[in-house]
């Protein structure tokens, strides 16, 4: 029997920054491994100067759909976005944009996950902890769906005509962008006399 992996984030790029050499070691040790993005990332900023262009930010969901691809070569995993619509960044206050991934209801935003656990049947799945890893509203969701899909694909009563029930086993969620990680990197940057850019991130996670 294959096992089979399914590894849920909220946008392209978070595979390869939160547990990606997990996934790649699953991949290579024989495991099916399938990576589920929610959203296309299609409010994401362009954070390298040299590339925010104009044609690149009109370009953008085209553009990290290619970077998606060639991140799932390089784990050696499988890859299927679910087509909800990135949050971005609210400022703090703000709601998130209508018809967002984490402005719809949850059994709405969850569905297409059910649907893709029924579809796939993994018997592993892992995303977020409660916490979304950090405060972004597409990963706090992304964290509530996997929950709530992780019991519900089992269900017949729930979300019907998403596909044949289907249990996992087990579900893990990841703390790479733990609190503690954070100020790692915020203490390096200060040791090295520059200004950190972890200051906020700080400020909004609990000790």
């Amino acid at each position: 029997m294959t096992l089979r992996l399914l590894s849920v984030h909220a946008h392209p790029d978070d595979e390869s920054s939160k547990g990606a050499a997990t996934l790649a070691r699953y991949a290579a040790e024989g495991v099916d491994v399938l990576v589920a993005t929610c959203t296309g990332g299609e409010r994401g900023d362009i954070l390298n100067p040299a590339v925010d262009t104009a044609e690149n930010r009109a370009n953008l969901p085209a553009i990290r759909r290619r970077e998606m691809a060639a991140a799932a070569e390089i784990l050696g995993v499988r890859h299927r976005f679910l087509g909800l619509t990135d949050s971005g960044l609210p400022a703090a206050g703000d709601p998130p944009p209508a018809g967002s991934f984490a402005a719809l209801p949850l059994a709405e935003a969850a569905a297409p996950l059910v649907a893709l656990i029924r579809e796939f049947r993994p018997h592993v799945l892992i995303t977020y902890d409660e916490t979304g890893g950090y405060p972004h509203p597409d990963h706090i969701r992304t964290h509530e769906v996997t929950v709530e899909a992780f019991s519900a694909a089992a269900d017949p009563a729930r979300y019907p005509g998403t596909g044949a029930p289907w249990q996992p086993q087990k579900l893990y969620y990841q703390a790479t962008l733990s609190r503690a990680w954070f100020l790692a990197l915020h203490e390096a940057t200060l040791a090295a006399g520059l200004e950190s850019p972890m200051t906020e991130v700080l400020a909004e996670l609990t000790p």
